[in-house]
């Protein structure tokens, strides 16, 4: 990489930095921007998050932590902003801006328009959907349109560079590969969560997601009434909401699910309240890019049941530290977890080995380092 030279403007001053989103609510990309935020070396980077729709939880949280949260824009009664490019702009010249991050396709579109009008300006755009092509059209030909004028673009995993690369006809030196990370958090002795269950001693089978078509939460229920049906004391928890929560409660109903399986919605800090009370993370996505999730799940020692999809097979090694399913195979999901509630030793040995291996491949520091020296050679 060439080095700057010591009397240049750059490497006299920290690089202006402005990570642009749609906004911070809960999932994968929210929690990556809040961890990225947290941890970027602040005497080398200035950082500025530009949300342009809505500051959600996860802005509100970073704001009152002393982060400096810009929201461009809060649409009232459906009505869009289509002046937001000239807004961010407006930022971008303010903070004066080095390198902008966008996360999402509104905040890539926004940001290539600006690029186009300040030459100088670098644009670094990371992708988080999971299951390229097949992304709403609109959005699709937004994406096809602006990658071009991204200095640099970043996929979370393999699975999704290969994808991203066929779907934007992208020669491989134009999409570099960095994985996602999470923090190693200490051990929780707080079971505050598992006695607001009303557990005793049950085997707790939890999950993390936005309840969307793509976390394949009927599965989840489907795999519990079989589970059920072997008379094994285990307990499932979906944590999250979205679109879907009454029809997967009305499915719940159907299933005759009620003592089984409860929807405890959003929760604060999931990972460190929620995730270390699991006996089993189970996750039966149809599609990921690279799950936050189930990096939190093993970060916490918990013994992790996925679906083969997107970047999973390259997290876990299947049998060693994680087991992996095939998408939509109640019957073989079910046997797998019924296979770690009657063994707690292999829980235990799979829960520690998958720790070991966020420790020495997917902590947040290794991410963030990554992202850092993206920034430093665009500018």
């Amino acid at each position: 990489m060439p080095q700057e030279s010591p009397t240049s403007p750059i490497a006299r001053r920290r690089i202006n930095l402005l990570i642009a989103v749609a906004g911070l609510g809960f999932g994968g990309a929210e929690v990556l921007i809040q961890h990225l935020v947290r941890t970027i070396d602040r005497q080398r980077f200035k950082v500025t998050i530009c949300c342009i729709k809505t500051a959600g939880p996860i802005g509100e949280a970073l704001e009152r932590e002393g982060h400096d949260v810009v929201v461009l824009s809060q649409p009232s009664q459906g009505r869009v902003d289509y002046f937001t490019f000239a807004k961010m702009r407006k930022l971008i010249r303010e903070r004066n801006i080095d390198v902008v991050h966008s996360h999402t396709t509104d905040s890539l579109a926004d940001a290539a328009v600006c690029r186009l009008l300040s030459p100088r300006l670098r644009l670094l755009h990371t992708f988080h959907f999971g299951n390229y092509p097949n992304l709403e059209s609109r959005q699709l030909l937004i994406e096809r349109v602006f990658v071009r004028f991204a200095s640099r673009l970043v996929a979370v995993g393999q699975v999704q560079r290969t994808q991203v690369m066929a779907t934007f006809k992208l020669a491989e030196s134009a999409v570099a590969h960095v994985w996602n990370g999470v923090p190693l958090l200490p051990p929780s002795t707080d079971e505050s969560f598992r006695a607001g269950l009303g557990l005793s001693d049950e085997i707790l089978i939890g999950t993390v997601a936005t309840l969307i078509r793509q976390k394949g939460l009927e599965d989840l229920l489907a795999v519990a009434a079989r589970v059920r049906a072997t008379g094994r004391r285990a307990r499932f928890v979906i944590v999250g909401d979205g679109h879907l929560r009454s029809d997967l409660e009305r499915k719940r109903v159907d299933l005759g699910l009620q003592d089984t399986v409860q929807f405890a919605g959003w929760v604060k800090d999931a990972s460190r309240t929620a995730v270390p009370q699991f006996d089993i993370f189970f996750q039966p996505s149809l599609w990921e890019a690279m799950s936050i999730a189930v990096l939190e799940a093993m970060a916490a020692g918990i013994p992790v049941v996925a679906t083969r999809v997107g970047e999973n097979p390259h997290i876990i090694a299947d049998l060693a530290d994680g087991m992996l399913v095939e998408p939509r195979d109640v019957p073989g999901m079910a046997d797998v977890l019924v296979r770690l509630i009657d063994d707690p030793d292999m829980r235990r040995r799979i829960g520690t080995a998958g720790r070991a291996k966020i420790e020495r491949k997917f902590t947040v520091e290794r991410m963030t380092r990554a992202y850092e020296q993206l920034y430093a050679e665009l500018v």
